[in-house]
């Protein structure tokens, strides 16, 4: 049976975050094609020159993008300052994600803070969800700070900002900067779920299905890890892949736990490292070595230690034929991710 220590999830929840937060706080409008995006730039670029702030903006947006006009970071840079030197309230906000992740200027979380306070100065509400995010677990140049964490989130959060309400959940859940609660976590993991954020629908089932401080929920529990593996969150998709393998809130089917882990470790590398660990245990069936040794390769091309600590153990299980359709396959899955 897979056990639920809450603690635990806070480095991968915060990864988690800094992912979403990555692709949404940049400002990026709805898809263009490559025409569209330059005849824009060429009606923007003699706007940008005269000095109008909402015309540099779009020309940062579009350097950054890169789809008509050759990418360049740096010169997205330098027209959003441009612009946040006007006082353009989205360009202060993209210009602090560039600074918070180091895209085409020197990583610095406190310039990233300073100038999401400036965002949030001019209007922008959606900058209190970074903030809450970088005081929470506390950034180079920047403090760990809860209660700032949970004053922004909730700031969020009572804006109905999706990410707001699930992060003011995972404060109260963790009891960080607010006496814990787990009710009130669920509230929370559920509002922002309603809205369709495949992470609150997450962290919503793990509540559930782990009956901490709330009435144990199997089947809600369950629907909700569906729901949030089915729009493509990872750690959902192991862990549903891991309940089909148990039969632990689902019928036992091997095959469906195959899916699931094989569907994860094409969102996340971690997952690769789940289905090599499940074919080295014999979760899915029965031992499987060689298949393991292939997935534990394909973690290590994704960077991943673990990856290459698994195809050393598992090396000396497999024979040197083994080993050589394991690494091919391997490779074959990877060209096929890439290009699928």
């Amino acid at each position: 049976m897979t056990e639920y220590r809450f603690p635990q999830f806070s480095s991968f929840i915060a990864i988690a975050i800094a992912i979403i937060l990555l692709l949404s706080v940049t400002g990026e409008s709805e898809a263009q094609t490559v025409e569209e995006e330059r005849i824009k730039y060429d009606r923007l670029m003699p706007l940008a020159k005269q000095g109008d702030a909402e015309a540099q903006f779009g020309l940062g947006v579009i350097y950054h993008r890169g789809l008509a006009i050759k990418k360049s970071d740096l010169r997205a840079t330098v027209w959003l300052q441009k612009a946040v030197d006007q006082g353009h309230p989205q360009a202060t906000n993209r210009l602090a994600w560039h600074y918070r992740n180091g895209i085409g200027v020197v990583q610095s979380s406190a310039k990233a803070e300073e100038l999401y306070l400036k965002a949030y100065d001019l209007g922008v509400v959606g900058a209190s969800i970074p903030l809450a995010a970088i005081y929470r677990s506390g950034e180079p140049g920047v403090k760990e700070n809860h209660a700032k964490a949970f004053k922004w989130a909730s700031i969020g959060a009572e804006a109905k900002i999706d990410r707001g309400e699930n992060l003011l959940g995972e404060l109260y859940r963790d009891g960080r900067g607010v006496k814990q609660s787990f009710a009130t976590a669920l509230y929370w993991f559920e509002r922002a779920a309603a809205q369709g954020l495949h992470l609150g629908y997450f962290n919503a089932s793990v509540v559930l299905r782990a009956g901490v401080g709330v009435e144990k929920d199997m089947e809600r529990g369950m629907k909700y890890l569906h729901t949030a593996a089915d729009l493509g969150h990872a750690g959902a998709m192991n862990d549903l892949a891991l309940a089909y393998a148990e039969g632990n809130g689902v019928p036992q089917s091997y095959q469906e736990a195959l899916s699931w882990f094989t569907k994860a470790a094409r969102r996340n590398s971690s997952g690769a490292v789940r289905l090599a660990k499940a074919y080295e245990r014999g979760v899915l069936g029965g031992t499987d070595f060689a298949r393991a040794f292939m997935w534990y390769h394909i973690a290590a091309e994704q960077g991943l230690i673990e990856g290459n600590v698994g195809m050393a153990s598992m090396s000396a299980r497999i024979t040197p034929e083994q080993k050589a359709k394991a690494l091919a396959d391997g490779d074959a899955w990877l060209k096929a991710a890439v290009t699928s």
